[in-house]
């Protein structure tokens, strides 16, 4: 079972919080962890994106069925952002200790 992002909330999503309370090391697995994690919603998004485009298209007048498909894609949507801003919150955090140890980073 994956541990929850506390560093994350402890840091309210700010990386330049993060760098400057970050206590060790943020290893580029972690990242990539995140970016996993975030490309493995994708394909739900496209399915719900392609069944309220065909509500639309087909049953114009099904408000109900329209608005319980918006409140899907939302809810997925809201899923993936989180999981994008972790990653690039792991990412703005990395990014200041390699320039700090290398004097430039790769990312």
């Amino acid at each position: 079972m994956p541990r929850e992002a506390q560093f994350f909330d402890f840091c309210s999503g700010s990386a330049v919080k993060g760098f400057l309370k970050l206590q060790g090391n943020i290893p580029p697995r972690w990242i990539d962890n995140s970016r996993t994690s975030r490309k493995t919603v994708e394909p739900s998004i496209q399915k719900y994106m392609r069944k309220l485009q065909g509500l639309r298209k087909k049953r114009p007048r099904a408000t109900m069925a329209i608005k319980s498909a918006t409140k899907d894609l939302r809810d997925i949507l809201n899923q993936w952002e989180l999981k994008y801003r972790k990653e690039v919150f792991y990412r703005g955090i990395r990014t200041p200790l390699d320039i700090h140890r290398n004097g430039s980073s790769k990312l």
